[in-house]
């Protein structure tokens, strides 16, 4: 996604996967992982295999600190 950076949230797409979160957020792996597992940043896991997937309303309201 670094030659796909998002400039505006109209750009990003309705569910994100973790690499994206983090190019988004400009954080670490970790970090990403954690705020999820904290709850600060709810996740859903998709699929047989779980894929974490977060929600694009989601991630808008948890950089806007309204969560």
């Amino acid at each position: 996604m670094a030659d796909n950076r998002c400039t505006c949230y109209d750009d990003l797409p309705l569910m994100l996967t973790v690499p994206e979160v983090i190019d988004v957020l400009g954080i670490g792996r970790n970090t990403v992982y954690e705020i999820i597992r904290t709850g600060e940043l709810p996740s859903r896991r998709i699929g047989k295999r779980g894929q974490i997937r977060i929600l694009k309303y989601d991630l808008i309201r948890y950089m806007e600190g309204n969560l």
